[in-house]
């Protein structure tokens, strides 16, 4: 019998517990999940939990609850540091063998790494982030405001979201003022495609948003944000994505990654460690890190773990790098993308109003329908 620990549980770590419990239905395989929290939060929606467009309620679940109908054993607890040599988790109730592991643990939002960010600077990445923009709305008496993400950043859709929504907001309250979005890309929105890419200038353009970049962020003050290129931009409100690495529990498997990213070939295996795969915003991989791009890797991650358990000899499934996203816009319209990273098997841009509403059935059938934790479905961001 082979033990298998998941951490985090996460799009990537729920997604490999469910597939991971099917692939071994019947088998005498032990499979356990560790979380810190015992609570999923959809994240994709977190933008209209911040404008007040969807109560908290509607974009968690309770994973205690989930695991225990799925029969997979759950640990609430925090880990602290993986010893790959012993094959051991270490967590704050105590150590934990492992002769698998998938590490799913998602970010660390390095806020530290820019001064005044912590203070000043509002994000939708987190439940508690988004909470506290949405407090900060509340008493907001409008004037200049900058959007977009710092450096070091791997996810872009939510920025955009929260600019056009923001918009709409001070458009209802008649505030003309700009909005000026930053982010360090060579072009606006870059990964998504040349399509992409236009359309969002266009859309900048008619919405009065105007586009900084390629920035970094220097610092976060009480009234304004100062660029690495000199400049300052005046700014009563805040919100720009700051830097992403990996969580500290993860730094003993990082190696020489300067951001404790964990290096993997495209099966999802750790390339110094066989007994460990990784699945998420914990890998290496450059390019957008996503829902998406999660649960696709996980479900590799998985079917070459339980190829592993099995001794089987088949060629190993090989990730393909992809984003896809939908972009509410509003007004009733939506944009979305699909776009492979290292090949060109896909390259869509489509915008129209059945995309909003697609985004936002799937989000409902995710948090709300069981069926989607049991089977485990891909969903786009």
């Amino acid at each position: 019998m082979a033990k298998t620990v998941i951490l985090g549980s996460g799009f990537a770590g729920l997604t490999a517990a469910v597939r991971l419990k099917r692939r071994l239905r019947g088998e005498d395989h032990e499979i356990l999940v560790i979380d810190r929290s015992t609570t999923f939060v959809y994240r994709p929606s977190l933008v209209l939990v911040a404008f007040g467009h969807k109560p908290v309620r509607d974009v968690t679940f309770d994973l205690t609850a989930t695991y225990r109908r799925l029969r997979i054993p759950f640990l609430h607890t925090e880990v602290q540091e993986v010893d790959p040599e012993s094959k051991t988790v270490v967590t704050s109730t105590g150590p934990i063998a492992y002769d698998k592991l998938i590490v799913a643990m998602g970010e660390k939002l390095a806020v530290e790494e820019v001064p005044g960010m912590a203070d000043y600077g509002h994000n939708v990445c987190s439940l508690s982030g988004a909470i506290r923009l949405r407090e900060a709305l509340k008493t907001w008496s409008g004037g200049p405001a900058v959007i977009g993400w710092s450096q070091f950043v791997q996810t872009g859709g939510p920025a955009f979201e929260v600019a056009v929504e923001l918009r709409r907001w001070m458009t209802k309250r008649g505030w003309g003022t700009p909005i000026h979005f930053i982010d360090p890309l060579p072009k606006i929105w870059a990964p998504a495609g040349s399509a992409a890419s236009t359309f969002m200038q266009q859309l900048f353009d008619d919405r009065n948003i105007v586009r900084h970049g390629p920035v970094q962020v220097q610092a976060v003050e009480r009234d304004r944000v100062v660029l690495t290129n000199g400049d300052v931009l005046p700014s009563t409100l805040t919100i720009v994505t700051p830097p992403f690495r990996g969580v500290e529990a993860q730094r003993s498997l990082a190696g020489t990654n300067k951001r404790d990213w964990l290096e993997t070939g495209r099966d999802m295996q750790s390339v110094q460690f066989p007994d460990i795969y990784v699945a998420g915003s914990a890998t290496a991989f450059e390019g957008p890190k996503q829902a998406h791009t999660a649960m696709l890797q996980a479900e590799v991650a998985v079917d070459n773990l339980a190829a592993d358990l099995h001794h089987a000899a088949d060629a190993r499934r090989q990730y393909a790098h992809e984003m896809s996203c939908v972009l509410d816009l509003g007004q009733g319209q939506g944009l979305f993308v699909k776009k492979s990273l290292w090949t060109d098997e896909h390259q869509v841009a489509r915008v129209g109003r059945q995309w909003p509403v697609a985004k936002a059935a799937l989000a409902y059938a995710y948090v709300k329908t069981p069926v989607f934790k049991r089977w485990g479905f891909s969903v786009p961001q």
